[in-house]
């Protein structure tokens, strides 16, 4: 009895032996995955304070960039460095000048030990877009004996092309204007819209006002009436298809499409206007006048710079221009003589303006002739245009703004008022006018830099 009592006692202490180890083995399970939590915890809380720094230092790098940008653009008072503070974080903004007019702006904030750094490069200019290789006003183009746009056409007049003419982009006549083709069919490589399209061949969409003519259309066509016509895919009409083939479906009862605004040219005679003051608070040029420059002159710096007078480069003539010149009369190029825009413009692009105020009819005119180039910095983007204010197109007259022929080369071509006729082998950036001529082999490349392009004064 006394045996049986004592092996209890015993089978009794191990099972609470057993107990107190399970109970132990728990506490310590327990206790690692309470400290195990507690430092993913930890360190996700840590991480989440290190990127709160690292934003915070962000945006305040970024508050300190736009500072620096908005107290220039608006001629603010700002030196080279800055030092400020917002929200418990140091922000730092350095300004440096580069080239003529560009400011590199480094702004870096400071959270705690957290650092967030920033750059920017602005250009003190006058920015313009040009999103037409050719842009024409109430006057029209018109292209004939294989002359060619290399991109689109916005004309707020009629789009006509003679002898085997071609638009490889988009082209679109504005109003009740027409795109028509004469002799041969006009080759647009894009899409076409206007009031009437006629004997045109269309790579893309043709869109109409009223009637689709004797023309050959890739894709759909859209119009009031469709008449003797080539359609590719579908045909949407509202009145009438009659003579024509089509390669889809036909949907009469359509509504076609409304007639296109008409559009402003980029620049504004009041910009223009104060690149002439810039141009005139260079300096004034009166003599000798007219002012003749030659090859054996060397090489000329000219500008900023107003001139009184007609301006002529010859003989191999090479003028670096430093800033935008003013002509109060006519420029006239010829024999290779250049146009460079000085090399520390970078991307930046520059004007020279033909503009006489007391005659803008028979005035106020450019000539660019015999392998003349006019030439940007040599970076990419940067360009030197030529501007003329001669507005005898406007008015009904015969003269011309702007004239570039035989093999001559610039950038871009500005006439707002006046005609531009291209002939014999030009090749330029962008022509935009209020009438335009091209023809004979000619052509116009659009360049997509030319959507964004920085001047340097403005």
């Amino acid at each position: 009895m006394k045996l049986e009592t004592q092996n209890q006692g015993q089978a009794q202490q191990k099972t609470g032996q057993a107990a107190l180890i399970a109970v132990m083995l728990m506490l310590t399970i327990m206790l690692s995955a309470i400290f195990g939590a507690s430092a993913v915890a930890l360190k996700e809380a840590k991480v989440a304070e290190e990127n709160k720094k690292s934003k915070l230092s962000f945006f305040a790098a970024e508050a300190g960039l736009e500072d620096a940008v908005y107290r220039i653009k608006n001629g603010k008072n700002i030196g080279s460095s800055v030092t400020m503070v917002l929200n418990n974080a140091t922000i730092v903004t350095t300004i440096n000048n580069i080239g003529l007019s560009d400011k590199e702006i480094i702004s870096s904030g400071d959270s705690s030990g957290a650092v967030r750094a920033i750059k920017a490069i602005i250009s003190n200019g006058e920015g313009v877009a040009f999103h037409y290789g050719v842009q024409v006003g109430d006057g029209g183009l018109f292209l004939e004996n294989t002359s060619k746009v290399i991109g689109s056409v916005y004309s707020n007049g009629n789009i006509d092309g003679k002898n085997s003419s071609e638009i490889t982009g988009d082209a679109f006549a504005a109003g009740t204007s027409r795109i028509k083709g004469i002799n041969n069919l006009l080759v647009i490589g894009g899409n076409a819209r206007a009031h009437t399209i006629e004997e045109s061949g269309i790579a893309g969409v043709a869109s109409s006002t009223t009637e689709i003519e004797d023309s050959t259309v890739s894709k759909n066509a859209y119009a009031d009436t469709i008449t003797d016509s080539t359609i590719g895919q579908d045909a949407y009409y509202l009145t009438s298809i009659s003579g024509s083939t089509v390669g889809g479906f036909s949907f009469p009862g359509t509504t076609p499409p409304a007639d296109l605004p008409k559009l402003s040219f980029p620049i504004s005679d009041a910009q223009i206007s104060q690149w002439e003051a810039s141009a005139q608070a260079g300096g004034i040029h009166t003599s000798p006048c007219p002012y003749a420059i030659k090859k054996e002159d060397g090489a000329i710096s000219l500008g900023p710079k107003k001139i009184n007078c007609n301006l002529t480069l010859s003989d191999d003539a090479i003028v670096i221009v430093n800033g935008p010149i003013w002509i109060a009369g006519n420029l006239s190029m010829k024999n290779r003589a250049q146009l460079k825009l000085n090399a520390s413009y970078g991307a930046l692009s520059a004007v020279i303006i033909a503009d006489n105020p007391s005659n803008r009819t028979t005035s106020s005119k450019i000539t660019v002739e015999n392998s003349s180039k006019v030439l940007g910095s040599g970076a990419a983007g940067s360009y030197l245009a030529l501007i003329s204010q001669n507005n005898s197109a406007e008015l009904g007259g015969g003269e011309f703004a702007i004239h570039p022929k035989n093999s001559a080369d610039a950038s871009i071509y500005y006439a707002p008022h006046g005609r531009i006729n291209i002939e014999n082998s030009v090749a330029l950036k962008e022509a935009s006018a209020y009438k335009i001529h091209i023809k004979n082999t000619s052509t116009v490349t659009y360049e997509t830099g030319l959507a964004n392009i920085q001047f340097s004064s403005g």
